[in-house]
């Protein structure tokens, strides 16, 4: 999921370092590249009061041009997918979903459908697609029949079901690919809220895997977006890549400037792979391994719980058991006194005290994994 994004073009390989005019210039701030001060500036001006006005303000602002990856967007309403007690519906900015992930900027969502479907970057169609001079570009072309596509990274299901909407115009199916299931399950519920006829359909279906392995038995795909950077783009994703493919995706470290490359297959020499960075990007990075979920959390609380409460029970007993034999031998009670005096009832006693504190804790904890159920 991304944070920031900024734009600029240049023909390179994803190890490549960028070799655009801007990217090569350092800011006075802190070294930060102008890329990236274009980057921050991205999601200026784009807030709406409803999709469709967030959508006018991305177009407005260079964006959107595709008439297919506006109507996908208009028609896919963020309400659907984002939490409003986060903040206001339509602002331009990513916002959480849980398991360590977040739903992109929508001008992030608009670059990436647009760098898939006929746009060169933000709001600009693929150099290859250009009229004669001075006749601007070409209308972005139409999907391909019968396509499939793919995207890594599924998290909210937005932009999962922004290109089943463009896709199943030419009767194409999209696959949604998360490595948490509750992700997935996020995806599913969002989109039945307005798209339930495509998962009926199955124009638009979700599966739980590892983005690093694709999905090849539903393969090829003439479109495959990834949610998340890696450092390098995986050979299977490549190899599943359809002859004419497109593939968008962040390629860099966490933490740094990385940069957003859209790669594309050849029709006609399957081997010859075409790179172009489209921008620099900040985005998370991709798991290769699930977060543990709020259900795996819960049961392992709760054997936690179980373990302790067994290891409560046998002190108890012992405690009982050294105080049944001070009063034997005493004729009395022990007092507190008597039993931080004995070594062996103040390591009891103390330990009694601690699973009690632990087990309080534990228990506010499963309770607060069991609401994010």
């Amino acid at each position: 999921s991304s944070s920031s994004s900024s734009s600029s073009s240049s023909s390179t390989s994803p190890s490549s370092s960028s070799s655009g005019p801007l990217a090569s210039q350092e800011s006075l701030q802190g070294g930060i590249s102008n890329d990236m001060l274009i980057s921050l500036s991205m999601n200026y001006n784009n807030d709406g009061r409803s999709q469709g006005e967030l959508v006018k303000n991305l177009a407005r602002n260079g964006l959107l041009a595709t008439p297919l990856v506006i109507d996908a967007m208009e028609n896919t309403d963020r309400r659907d997918f984002v939490d409003p007690k986060q903040g206001p519906l339509y602002e331009d900015k990513p916002r959480n979903i849980g398991c360590e992930a977040t739903i992109t900027s929508p001008h992030m969502h608009a670059v990436a459908l647009e760098a898939l479907f006929g746009g060169g970057g933000p709001g600009g169609h693929r150099s290859q697609g250009r009229g004669a001079e001075g006749e601007g570009p070409e209308e972005a072309p139409a999907p391909v029949e019968n396509a499939r596509g793919l995207d890594i990274g599924c998290g909210s299901g937005y932009l999962t079901v922004c290109m089943a909407r463009i896709l199943e115009r030419a009767n194409g199916t999209v696959f949604g690919i998360d490595h948490a299931r509750e992700l997935v399950k996020l995806s599913e519920r969002n989109a039945a809220k307005s798209h339930k006829r495509m998962l009926e359909e199955s124009t638009l279906v979700f599966f739980e895997g590892d983005g690093f392995l694709g999905l090849g038995e539903k393969g090829p795909f003439d479109y495959i977006h990834m949610g998340a950077a890696v450092d390098e783009i995986p050979k299977d994703l490549i190899d599943q890549l359809a002859p004419g493919g497109v593939l968008v995706a962040p390629v860099g470290v966490q933490g740094q400037e990385q940069s957003l490359f859209r790669v594309t297959k050849s029709r006609e020499e399957p081997n010859e792979i075409r790179s172009e960075k489209l921008m620099t990007v900040m985005f998370s990075r991709m798991r290769d391994a699930p977060p543990e979920s709020s259900k795996d959390q819960g049961e392992a609380l709760t054997e936690e719980m179980r373990i302790m409460h067994e290891e409560l029970k046998d002190v108890s007993e012992a405690l009982q058991s050294w105080q049944t034999g001070f009063k034997q031998r005493n004729g009395n009670k022990p007092s507190a006194a008597d039993m931080m005096a004995d070594e062996n009832a103040k390591t009891m006693l103390t330990r009694f005290q601690e699973l009690k504190v632990a087990l309080k804790r534990k228990e506010i904890e499963f309770k607060k994994t069991m609401a994010m159920l």
